[in-house]
């Protein structure tokens, strides 16, 4: 069986990538996917695809659309979201709770981010997330919102014809008071961080993300692996072969990692990871017990901000064969 498969050279799964871990009865075949629903996605919708690395900000709502998806308990991209809020530093933001009524910059809206971040705020820092404006780039959104609040204003203005103007371009020009978005770029992180006119909402974000992890079990997820449900009730036992495969490619990552051979371009890449392994152990957890915190905090989160229009269940979102991972 030829099973495409998104091309994602996370290191945690390039073990499959390469060839050295196999699922059972499977070839895989690495296609390039787009993680991001900004339009209908007829394969998704049919369930005409394989095994696709997806944003978890769209998972629920295509779901709960009927698409034909099933989650697996793989969150193979995880980011800590702290680090993603930054305010101006004239905005008269001095607490989190100094976000309502303030304008807020991002690159789309939902996103696993913006899910994740509101989230937190509301429910670790007293924030009321009805009163954040945002104020988005792209704002294509397939999906549904089930509330009223919060506001959402599309920004559709060019600059010089270059295209839209970004979250990072309103913040420095103080069209929006802070941002809450994807930063995937070093200079931009570079700009922010050294910048008179932007601070961070969190400048002790490292400690508000392990005390997350620490007290709630959470290192949020960004992306998870979901295959297509017309494939598993095809063979429901795939959904298992799959996710034991990408276990076992985590492990001999890790091994990787500890033998010093996972990369050399960060120095004493071994002893970060040692020293990481004592303060997180596995922050990377796959399956649905080790991953309870997250999973539960997720679908509420959906609900409460209007992502679904009712909770869904772990039996709605992830294929039965993994349940009991």
């Amino acid at each position: 069986m030829q099973l495409p498969i998104s091309t994602m050279r996370y290191d945690i799964t390039m073990p499959l990538l390469d060839g050295r871990v196999q699922v059972p009865g499977v070839d895989l075949v690495p296609t390039p996917t787009g993680a991001m629903v900004f339009n209908e996605v007829p394969a998704l919708q049919s369930g005409d695809f394989g095994l696709w690395d997806l944003n978890l900000g769209y998972v629920l709502p295509a779901i709960e659309a009927g698409w034909e998806i099933v989650g697996l308990p793989l969150m193979i991209k995880r980011k800590p979201v702290y680090t993603f809020i930054f305010a101006r530093a004239d905005a008269g933001i001095e607490t989190p709770k100094d976000l309502e009524g303030k304008r807020i910059g991002s690159g789309s809206y939902p996103t696993s981010i913006t899910v994740w971040t509101a989230g937190l705020l509301q429910h670790r820092h007293g924030v009321d997330i009805t009163k954040l404006h945002w104020m988005v780039t792209n704002n294509r959104r397939v999906f549904p919102l089930h509330v009223d609040q919060p506001t959402i204003m599309p920004s559709n203005e060019v600059t010089d014809g270059a295209g839209p103007v970004g979250p990072l371009d309103r913040l420095m020009s103080g069209e929006v008071d802070a941002i809450i978005t994807d930063i995937s770029d070093g200079p931009a992180f570079e700009m922010l961080e050294s910048s008179p006119q932007v601070k961070r909402v969190f400048p002790n974000y490292q400690d508000e993300d392990i005390a997350l992890w620490k007290e709630a079990g959470i290192h949020t997820p960004m992306h998870q692996m979901v295959m297509s449900r017309k494939l598993d009730r095809e063979d429901p036992e795939l959904a298992r072969r799959v996710f034991d495969a990408f276990v076992e490619a985590k492990r001999l990552a890790y091994i990787d990692a500890v033998n010093d051979r996972h990369g050399f371009s960060l120095m004493y890449q071994r002893e970060a990871w040692v020293e990481q392994e004592k303060v997180w152990g596995d922050p990377w957890p796959y399956g649905v017990k080790d991953d309870m915190g997250a999973l539960d905090t997720y679908l509420t989160y959906n609900v409460e901000q209007g992502l679904t229009k009712q909770r869904l269940s772990l039996e709605d979102w992830m294929a039965a064969s993994t349940l009991d991972t």
